[in-house]
């Protein structure tokens, strides 16, 4: 009994450390679960920590530790973010959006709560995604006389998270002829996001 107490508690140290050492965005990217960016431009997929932390790297960006944000970009047509947002217990909330374009953009966001180096998928508790027809009707809300009616069978629009500030946005960049246009938005208020 002794023995199996002694082990437990030398993971819950372990565990602990881990996630005391993520103290920046950087950190928590390079520790996400190993089946998120871990297969190199070639295809390969890598098996070493040193490997992943190495290609991992290799794919930022932009690198804004003080305001907890990065912008990753690798052999696809496109690019992903990683925000931290502190809740309200002083814990973070990770996010991650990735965008896939060719020649409309697209993407999703998730988000994830990391406790004893347990990354937990939480975006249905803090987060209501949007559905094509939802992000079409936003559109055609939102849009200019110019612009035609978008199809709510197939919506293309992708996430984007904030490099300063608490507001998630949701785009479209073909469905408009000026910049890209914001659909929809969501603050967040220290436990989940709350649409505007």
């Amino acid at each position: 009994m002794k023995k199996l107490t002694l082990t437990a508690a030398i993971v819950i140290t372990f565990a602990a450390a881990a996630s005391a050492q993520l103290r920046t965005v950087t950190d928590y990217f390079l520790a996400m679960p190993n089946d998120v960016y871990s297969t190199d431009a070639s295809g390969t997929k890598l098996t070493t920590k040193a490997a992943i932390t190495k290609y991992r790297r290799s794919l930022i960006k932009i690198e804004d530790i003080k305001n907890g944000f990065i912008r990753l970009e690798g052999s696809w047509e496109g690019w992903a973010d990683i925000a931290l947002f502190k809740k309200k217990d002083g814990s973070y909330l990770v996010a991650h959006a990735e965008t896939g374009c060719g020649p409309a953009c697209s993407g999703f966001v998730k988000f994830y709560t990391v406790n004893a180096g347990i990354w937990t998928d939480v975006t249905g508790s803090v987060f209501k995604e949007l559905t094509d027809v939802d992000a079409a009707k936003a559109f055609n809300r939102r849009k200019s006389e110019e612009d035609e009616t978008a199809s709510v069978d197939d919506f293309n629009f992708y996430y984007i998270l904030p490099r300063e500030g608490r507001t998630i946005k949701a785009a479209c960049n073909q469905c408009t002829e000026s910049d890209d246009l914001t659909i929809a938005e969501w603050d967040f208020d220290g436990a989940k996001f709350t649409r505007k």
